[in-house]
């Protein structure tokens, strides 16, 4: 695990040194560097920074094939490197470390490219190969492991962190417009493109190849959806068994202790309870805020049923303070306080370890949210009643609903309010006239398309909702197969995993996703929907699972949304200092991107604890907060 980063095709003195500087926090035990200058115009330098985690004593990088043609420099974890190793040894290559990042090199010696379709794990590497002066990247398959690049006039430059890309003299910190209408509807920046100017994202399960100046990128794989013949139940199950076993198996080789994240949702206590048919005594970390949507106690109690060394976190008003510093660890801005929560959970644990596992990535592959649901059952009710919304069946039964009844239908975090509630009527209304991808994009943005023009000053150059995503699998497949695919490849890399790794690295600790192992994830679309939605429970098949292997009460625990609570902590005079900070008259003007008048009205509508619209007003703060960091320099803690 560590930080990478490297250029091409110029010259700048000390650029190696300052690009690790700047990610010190990934890798605070070694760095590595390597420079290589095939003729007198091309040249190729890449470096590390290192967080021991396999091979504590040899494992430094880069890392070089037997004659040393070939370097490797990477960030993640390579899981099957002690079977790759020993094929590769049964080959005839020669390891000189125990390392799992060995087996790149030898491995593109082996396969070449194909390299990638023999690792299991989580990555982003750069292969130098000295005697055609060409350099190979590669991002794994769910997008754990971050990589950015910038390919502009000439110049290449590469890193886990765009913090380092940001450090070379000919890279300016500026704003891409583009990326705005993105962020605000979707509450993150959607790939390729990131909210710099010229600076792009790697997409996961994606290789790069830069030869020259000539720079090819390339899907190695993708995910595929099942349609059918579908196996019985009990093979699924018997299949999810094998993998998310074997899964947690692989996810805690290490060299060092490996922990937990527990909440007291069904995908956490899976991993806790299938970590300890192999290790005993392992510290869990659960995570509250001192409010009414704290899971504590249930997860105390899982805790206290494996025998954990368990430990609770509670975000507090004080630790707003740190909203600013979570922001320049993310980069790219995600519109959500919950980043918050998620770094001072990682802070917490990196006190006691350096690796922790957690259940990230089993909502998006067994279908756990309630828009999951609502979309399937609404896609059905069309084909059975065409035009349900248009016939008046259903869109008057919902105008007339309180909003307590539909907070209760739709699961809803936190008080859906009269706003919520317009959205709730307004997808149903225009349901058939959208797009898979803009009906999902509709039940989860914070603005619509009548928000954000609102919002916008004039002259400001906005996208329109389709361009935001792209439509997935629209030709087959069942519906709920699509959203999830769909999902997969966006808010899964975009929101979720950046945010954990971000947070985690901050601190310099590991996080590893068991069900993320790709394994588990094309066993997930081979899975018939009817095994992940049925009725009104979610993840089906994964709760039959944990109904035999974990606890009752553990098992049948319906799924409560993970939110931060910005209505219990509004008032507080941390929470209003950001507000004030970032979102006054003359910066609001001065930026130019939003009419200070809709803000004034966002300000007073928050006062009635909708959730709409605090979590509206937080991710203007955010987005603000991006601009003062990053384009303005300010140091702001």
């Amino acid at each position: 695990m560590c930080g990478i980063f490297g250029f091409a095709g110029f010259e700048e003195p000390d650029l190696l040194r300052r690009m690790a500087d700047e990610i010190i926090h990934r890798g605070p035990d070694g760095e590595g560097f390597f420079t290589h200058r095939k003729d007198a115009h091309a040249n190729f330098e890449m470096g590390m920074r290192r967080l021991s985690i396999i091979d504590l004593d040899t494992g430094d990088q880069p890392i070089f094939n037997e004659d040393r043609t070939i370097a490797v420099v990477a960030n993640g974890e390579i899981y099957n490197y002690v079977e790759l190793t020993a094929e590769l040894r049964a080959a005839g290559h020669t390891f000189t470390t125990s390392s799992d990042t060995e087996v790149l090199v030898h491995g593109f010696e082996e396969w070449g490219a194909d390299v990638v379709q023999h690792l299991n794990g989580m990555f982003a590497f750069c292969i130098y190969d000295t005697r055609t002066g060409e350099a190979f990247m590669a991002r794994d398959r769910a997008g754990q492991k971050p990589l950015y690049y910038q390919h502009k006039n000439g110049r290449f430059l590469f890193a886990s962190e765009v913090k380092s890309i940001l450090r070379s003299a000919h890279v300016t910190a500026a704003c891409n417009p583009a990326a705005i209408d993105g962020y605000l509807g979707l509450r993150y920046t959607p790939q390729p493109q990131t909210m710099f100017q010229d600076i792009n994202v790697l997409p996961a399960g994606h290789t790069l190849h830069l030869r020259g100046n000539e720079l090819t990128i390339a899907p190695y794989w993708q995910v595929k959806i099942g349609t059918g013949p579908y196996a019985d139940q009990d093979e699924y199950l018997a299949a999810f068994d094998d993998a998310f076993v074997d899964a947690v198996r692989l996810t805690l080789r290490a060299d060092v202790p490996v922990a937990a994240y527990l909440s007291a949702g069904v995908d956490s206590s899976l991993v806790v309870g299938t970590m300890a048919k192999f290790t005993s005594n392992f510290k869990t970390f659960s995570l509250g805020f001192g409010s009414h949507i704290d899971e504590l106690p249930a997860a105390r109690e899982l805790a206290a049923h494996f025998g954990t060394d368990h430990h609770e976190v509670v975000i507090g008003p004080k630790d707003f303070a740190d909203i600013p510093k979570v922001i320049w660890h993310l980069e790219r801005p995600i519109g959500d306080p919950l980043v918050l929560a998620y770094y001072h959970l990682a802070k917490a644990a990196t006190a006691d370890v350096k690796v922790v596992l957690s259940g990230e990535g089993a909502d998006e592959l067994f279908a756990g949210y309630s828009f999951h649901k609502v979309i399937r059952y609404t896609a059905l009710w069309d084909r059975i009643v065409p035009g349900i919304a248009q016939r008046g069946i259903a869109l008057p039964l919902m105008q007339a609903a309180p909003v307590s009844a539909l907070n209760r239908l739709f699961n809803y975090p936190a008080h859906l309010g009269s706003k919520g509630k317009q959205r709730v009527v307004n997808y149903l209304r225009d349901y058939a006239s959208r797009s898979l991808a803009q009906n999902y994009a509709y039940l989860r943005t914070l603005w619509d398309e009548e928000d954000r023009r609102g919002l916008y000053a004039p002259g400001f150059v906005d996208r329109t909702t389709t361009t935001w995503l792209k439509e997935s699998c629209d030709t087959h497949g069942a519906v709920l197969d699509r959203l999830l695919k769909l999902q997969f490849d966006d808010w899964l890399q975009d929101n979720l995993l950046l945010r954990q790794d971000k947070n985690t690295m901050a601190h310099s600790l590991e996080l590893r996703a068991p069900f993320l192992d790709h394994r588990l994830i094309e066993l997930a679309f081979r899975t018939p929907p009817n095994l992940k939605v049925r009725g009104l429970k979610d993840k089906y098949i994964e709760r039959e699972y944990a109904r035999r292997t974990l606890p009752q009460a553990s098992a049948k625990r319906p799924k409560i949304p993970f939110y931060f609570p910005l209505e219990h902590y509004y008032d507080n005079p941390a929470a209003q200092e950001l507000v004030n900070m970032t979102l006054d008259e003359e910066r609001v003007n001065k930026r130019g991107y939003f009419k200070y008048s809709y803000i004034k009205q966002l300000k007073e509508r928050v006062e009635s604890r909708e959730f709409v619209y605090l979590k509206q007003l937080y991710s203007l703060v955010i987005l603000e907060l991006w601009h003062m960091i990053f384009v303005d320099k300010q140091k702001l803690w």
